[in-house]
Parts: C-alpha cells; structure tokens; sequence
C-alpha cells in the first residue's frame, strides 16, 4: 500500500470508503446526505489537500481529506450542497448546520479540517499516520496555522489515534470530541 495525492479517478472509491465507514446511514437519501456532508466537496473543491491509500492495484481504500479554510468551506458548502443535502435530508442538513456553528469557534485557531477513513482491510498498518503526515506537510507548505477535526465520542480507536498523533482535545459536546493540532 502507499499513500498518494488523489486522482479523479478515485471519486467512486472515495464514496464507496466514506459509506463502509460509517454507520446509520441505511437509505439512499441517507448515503447521498453522507456524501454531500463528507466526501464530495472536498474531492470537487479541494482535492489538492486530499491523499489516498492506494491498494497494490492503485485502487484507493482509505483517504485523508481536508478544507484548508473552514470559512471558505462553509461558503463554498452553502452554496453548491446545501440545498441538495436539505432536499434529500432535512434532519442531516439541520445537523449539519448545527455542527457548522459548533465547529466556527475552534476555526478562528484551526482553521483546516479534515476527515479520515481507510477500510478494514488498510487499517492498523500505520496508513493513518501516513495519511496524516502527508496533509501535514501540504497545509505546512500552504502556511496554515492548524487543523482540526470531530470524532464521536465511542470511537475508542479514533480518539486513541489522535491523541497518540499529537491533536490535542479542544472541546467536548453533543457525543463527540473536536481535536487540534498546532502547525
């Protein structure tokens, strides 16, 4: 396995990674409001600060993807997924914008934000480390200051993973944890 910028050729796996990983989203609707929230924006916005795990066919099992700005992130957002969430979700589109206010505060230090998800078959192999490393180094570069990140709160090997990385607990609510880290 190895670590590589993304490709647009990844879009469909980045969908199929970000539905794998997670858990209540069971309808059509719910899937399409999953990727509205975390996935595609980001592939179709920023990709430039989105890594892959790419398997040994160069297929992509896990990413890191991030918005280097979240104020940027929150227009750009409300402009080209908002009205699509709301129409295919209103309860995800409220928690949306509920998270969006809660994640405002940590923003003004952090500015960018990310996501992580690798599938089974990548994980406890050292892939998010990786990951992690490689955005680093691109927000580094770019000369932003912090980035930040929500977890729930039951995610034992989540909230392990960033502390052992560095991230620092910033703020505790709503059965989540949002974590820093200084740049």
């Amino acid at each position: 396995m190895k670590i590589r910028p993304y490709q647009p050729k990844d879009f469909e796996n980045c969908r199929d990674i970000c539905l794998v990983t997670s858990s209540g989203f069971n309808t059509p609707e719910e899937t399409k409001a999953l990727w509205y929230m975390y996935c595609d924006y980001y592939l179709l916005y920023e990709s430039d600060t989105c890594f892959i795990v790419a398997n040994e066919k160069d297929e992509a099992i896990g990413y890191i993807l991030c918005a280097k700005d979240y104020n940027t992130y929150k227009k750009q957002f409300k402009q080209h997924f908002s009205a699509p969430l709301r129409k295919v979700s209103l309860k995800h589109w409220l928690m949306h914008g509920i998270s969006g206010l809660y994640m405002t505060a940590v923003a003004r230090k952090y500015p960018a934000h990310l996501h992580i998800d690798i599938k089974p078959e990548g994980q406890r192999q050292g892939m998010g480390t990786k990951l992690v490393d490689a955005l680093v180094a691109k927000l580094k570069e770019s000369g932003v200051k912090g980035v930040h990140l929500g977890v729930g709160a039951d995610n034992e090997k989540g909230v392990s993973f960033y502390k052992k990385y560095g991230f620092k607990e910033y703020k505790k609510g709503f059965g989540s944890i949002v974590f820093a880290l200084d740049l």
